[in-house]
């Protein structure tokens, strides 16, 4: 029987991993004739989601392969146990979003040539550069993904235009563990000897290949959902996300905090809102 809670189709099962400071959240979404306009009723606004899904089942593995590569260089026992419950988060990740990949592609959007991209830009990375490199590209990413879930789960104003419950439920489980997760990377690259200015440099790539690669996505679902020359919904999502209150534009300047020499992932404070959403949720007590 489903919950009757209407923002999420399956309360998960959750579970620490070796003493964690956070739990993995065993999910199974059914998402059965999900509406693909998932925002605002919308393409545009629905479909720089799907592109940014694209990337996150090779995207989340790629991830995985660098923290578990740096895990026999690392000694603190405590960091251990959250390397293991962040690759668990991440492969129920990667595994759910393909699920929504594929039903996505049953109705008409397909995103197998970029899953298929992504996996073969993680293959030549993996073997192409050291540990340190990678795990300093995987504190980038995952701040963007990070800062990103922070302005998901404290606007409302936005997850409230997430008209598909299934979607949001996606949505909104992700960020959280985003949030929980979001320091791991940085203090493995930490841990093994990584320096700032290796960050840095990781930051500058990734923020120069990200929009360039999910506009490119976007465009590609745009075009299966002839949607492309829809400029009403062009207008919309710039508006959205990029307007004076954009979900973007605002998350500008907490993406530039990864710049600076203090920055630690666990300066952002996203406690309570946290809590809010797995209330609302209706996550099981961990």
């Amino acid at each position: 029987m489903k919950p009757t809670n209407p923002d999420i189709q399956h309360p998960p099962v959750s579970v620490h991993q070796k003493g964690s400071s956070f739990p993995v959240r065993r999910m199974d979404f059914d998402f059965t004739g999900f509406d693909k306009h998932f925002v605002d009723h919308d393409p545009a606004c629905s479909h720089v989601w799907t592109a940014f899904q694209s990337m996150f089942p090779e995207g989340e593995q790629f991830f995985v392969d660098a923290v578990r590569s740096a895990k026999p260089r690392v000694k603190d026992e405590a960091l251990l146990r959250e390397i293991s419950a962040f690759i668990g988060q991440e492969a129920m990740h990667g595994k759910e979003h393909l699920a929504a990949n594929a039903a996505l592609k049953a109705q008409g959007v397909s995103v197998d040539a970029w899953d298929a991209r992504i996996g073969s830009l993680r293959r030549f990375l993996n073997k192409r550069l050291g540990v340190r490199s990678r795990l300093a590209g995987t504190a980038a990413v995952e701040h963007y993904t990070a800062v990103f879930a922070e302005h998901i789960l404290k606007r409302d104003d936005f997850t409230d235009r997430i008209n598909d419950p299934t979607i949001k439920a996606l949505i909104v489980w992700h960020a959280m563990e985003e949030a929980e997760h979001r320091a791991v990377a940085f203090d493995t690259h930490v841990a093994i000897g990584g320096k700032h200015r290796e960050r840095v440099i990781a930051m500058t790539v990734v923020s120069l290949g990200i929009v360039p690669l999910v506009g490119a996505a976007m465009l590609s679902c745009m075009r299966q959902d002839r949607q492309l020359l829809n400029l009403r919904s062009w207008a919309r999502f710039a508006r959205l996300y990029f307007g004076p209150s954009g979900l973007f534009t605002r998350a500008i300047p907490d993406l530039l905090r990864f710049y600076r020499k203090d920055f630690h992932p666990k300066q952002a404070q996203l406690e309570n809102d946290m809590q809010r959403w797995a209330k609302r949720l209706g996550f099981n007590p961990v």
